[in-house]
């Protein structure tokens, strides 16, 4: 679970640490963001919620889930 605040900038960094095909992406479908993540490797994913609310985040075959909660200010 992240909780971060509605309308303030948002970095969430990744590091896959395996090579498993399931872990290759991370998608944010309420966000319109899908980026893939290289093995070994960090990714940042830089965006600004505008809205409060619980929003989950998948991997690429949606097995591997997580929650973003965005609080109001």
């Amino acid at each position: 679970m992240i909780v971060v605040r509605e309308g303030l900038p948002v970095r969430l960094n990744f590091y896959r640490d395996e090579t498993a095909s399931c872990s290759g992406q991370v998608i944010f479908g309420d966000f319109g963001i899908a980026r893939d993540l290289p093995p070994f490797k960090t990714t940042s994913i830089e965006f600004t919620p505008h809205k409060p609310g619980e929003f989950t985040f998948t991997c690429g075959m949606n097995m591997l889930r997580g929650k973003l909660i965005v609080q109001s200010r």
